[in-house]
């Protein structure tokens, strides 16, 4: 079945960013694709559940004629993938960055994950595949990454990169100098990779993603509904909204994706957009540019290091 078409808004992206040394130019605003692939986020009263396959690939669809270039997908994100390939594997306006299986990270079912991904995403050669969860003795033991070179070599995939979520392992994907692209998770609260990190991978011409922009949902009004267990990560929502959006839930999560968008070092930033509604909202808040200098220097006040309330996979299943 053909993928719907959706009329470009009036709204649409701005900056393009080069993604390292990899040649390649992509929006500053990019689209992760997990919340139309599984239940995701903060579960609010009547703002949670991915939407409809037509809904999906329509919010897709859309994302492109918006002038989004990067589409960000995985295995584990569900259907993502097949319909991500429903949508756009055929668009060659269409930047496609996936990610290896989890269950896939041995070297030998790489290739397996690889050839899997290809045939969901409707592509011959992926554009960017990247190692799920990487940690720092995944790489530096260094037979995962001989296996990804080797799918390279192979013509499977174009570039190689890495996902990880401590800081060690994100600096052992940048010494290791076989990463193009290196995707962690930063946002107005979690500011612990701009100090050594960020630095380190312009340096090494290494291509930064940035995910959990909003953390989860808790830069946004959902924030209200994080359980009791989090207060304190609500309290910091609840500070981040005063500093960054004059004290309005409904205009912090824009003031959050600002707030990335202006860091220099960042090729693109995620939205987990999943409606229209929501993608809009995000392409203009990249179109409204970075934040006024002296609020981004205010916003060091609000960085947290309690990894417990920053890293969503310790928060209670919902």
């Amino acid at each position: 079945m053909r993928a719907p078409r959706v009329l470009s808004s009036d709204v649409v992206i701005v900056n393009y960013r080069p993604l390292g040394r990899t040649g390649l130019t992509v929006s500053a605003l990019s689209l992760g694709t997990v919340s139309l692939g599984v239940d995701y986020g903060i579960n609010a009263p009547g703002e949670f559940g991915r939407p409809g396959e037509r809904e999906a690939v329509a919010l897709v669809c859309a994302a492109l004629d918006r002038g989004i270039t990067l589409i960000d997908t995985a295995p584990a994100y569900g259907e993502s993938e097949r319909l991500v390939g429903r949508a756009v594997g055929r668009d060659p306006r269409a930047i496609i960055d996936t990610k290896i299986a989890p269950s896939h990270v041995a070297p030998s079912h790489i290739r397996t994950s690889l050839e899997s991904s290809l045939r969901a995403l409707d592509r011959d050669v992926l554009d960017i595949a990247q190692l799920h969860n990487a940690t720092r003795d995944m790489i530096e033991d260094g037979a995962v990454t001989d296996a990804l070179l080797e799918a390279k070599r192979r013509g499977l995939v174009r570039f190689l990169g890495a996902s990880v979520y401590a800081e060690d392992a994100a600096l052992a994907v940048i010494r290791s100098g076989q990463y193009d692209v290196l995707q962690v998770a930063f946002n107005a609260l979690d500011q612990r990779m701009a100090s050594g990190v960020l630095p380190a991978a312009e340096a090494a011409g290494v291509g930064v993603l940035v995910r959990s922009a909003v953390l989860k949902g808790a830069l946004t009004p959902k924030a209200q509904w994080l359980p009791e267990s989090l207060a304190p990560l609500r309290a910091a929502a609840a500070h981040a909204r005063d500093l960054l959006a004059g004290g309005s839930w409904d205009r912090l999560p824009a003031a959050a994706m600002r707030f990335c968008l202006s860091v220099p070092r960042v090729a693109s930033v995620l939205t987990g957009a999943r409606t229209l509604a929501e993608l809009d909202a995000a392409v203009a808040a990249e179109s409204a540019g970075p934040l006024d200098p002296s609020v981004l220097a205010s916003a060091a006040q609000l960085a947290m290091t309690d990894e417990r309330l920053l890293n969503p996979s310790y928060w209670p299943v919902a």
